[in-house]
């Protein structure tokens, strides 16, 4: 990992939180200066997006403007809503290195470099393509986390599992017969001797919380009761075993960015095209579909931001970095 000093760098966002984390990852691979710009169009010009322009009042001459210059070196984008500001800033700032991440969703478009999962469609010369996505979590990240863990979470006896639980999606239900699966591997098959770390979603259901916590009755376990700070990553750095469910693709890029053994949990719906990637993701060792029998030890971490942050940095620089090989 090298970092290019004295780099300016925009992140693009219209404040969706899963959107803005994936452009912060990989603008903080690469180091430098971090401004983060928020775009809000709005109507009529909102309807038009991603095909149509920005507003005239958010020109770039218009020093109100989320891409007002001085213009940065990258800019990083994310969002249905920050296509046309990309595309306008890539414009006026030939020079500027411009990024988006997931399918802009048009056919023509003049980013330097774009990111999509293996489960979207897009491919041509300007795209590249990862089973995980970008995500904030690092080694050193995961240490400082494991030093800062609540102590409830320290005095679980190792080893250490981490339920990492999703539910619904636009357009699926997380129903109660999954949650009645997952509670009956919970209490049947789970082996006894393991202790249970628990973190919800904002997308989890009412029943899979309950059928959770009744079936952890005489493990020892934590479940985070959505009060304060989620020790999400603490969970993660003290994890021997992973287990997710399959319904989100940024929870499965985080937990494999861990190195520790990984279980996707298949609720009965959830999208389609995630299953064309845990499909290949089962492929790679320590990586499995509950229930089958719990493993520890070491799993190579699939690190996309740094595929993505590489990308960027051999088109800033196309000749190899000092210290990159």
């Amino acid at each position: 990992m090298v970092a290019i000093t004295g780099m300016k760098i925009w992140v693009l966002s219209d404040g969706k939180p899963g959107d803005e984390n994936q452009c912060l990852s990989v603008a903080e691979r690469l180091g430098g200066s971090i401004e983060l710009r928020h775009v809000a169009p709005s109507a009529p010009w909102v309807w038009l997006m991603p095909h149509g322009p920005i507003p005239p009042s958010d020109s770039p001459k218009n020093p109100a403007s989320p891409i007002y210059g001085p213009f940065p070196d990258v800019a990083i984008a994310s969002g249905r809503r920050t296509v046309a500001y990309l595309r306008k800033l890539k414009k006026v700032s030939p020079q500027t290195i411009t990024v988006f991440l997931k399918d802009p969703r048009l056919t023509s478009f003049n980013a330097d470099l774009v990111w999509v999962p293996f489960h979207d469609k897009r491919r041509d010369s300007r795209t590249i393509v990862s089973l995980t996505g970008p995500t904030r979590i690092t080694p050193s990240q995961l240490t400082a986390a494991r030093t800062k863990a609540p102590q409830a979470l320290l005095h679980l006896p190792a080893p250490r599992v981490a339920l990492i639980l999703g539910g619904d999606t636009a357009k699926e239900k997380f129903g109660e017969q999954a949650s009645k699966r997952l509670a009956h591997y919970l209490s049947h098959e789970l082996p006894p001797h393991v202790s249970v770390m628990v973190t919800p979603s904002r997308r989890t259901p009412d029943h899979l919380k309950t059928a959770v916590k009744k079936a952890l009755i005489g493990h020892p376990h934590w479940i985070w009761d959505e009060q304060g700070d989620n020790p999400y990553f603490s969970m993660l750095a003290l994890a021997d075993v992973i287990i997710v469910t399959a319904d989100s693709h940024s929870m499965l890029s985080d937990v494999l960015s861990c190195e520790v053994p990984v279980y996707i949990f298949e609720p009965d719906a959830y999208p389609k095209k995630l299953k064309r990637t845990i499909n290949q993701l089962v492929q790679h060792p320590f990586v499995q579909l509950l229930p089958a029998p719990l493993e520890t030890g070491a799993r190579p971490a699939i690190d996309s931001t740094e595929l993505i942050a590489e990308e960027i940095r051999l088109l800033l620089n196309p000749t190899p970095l000092e210290g990159s090989q």
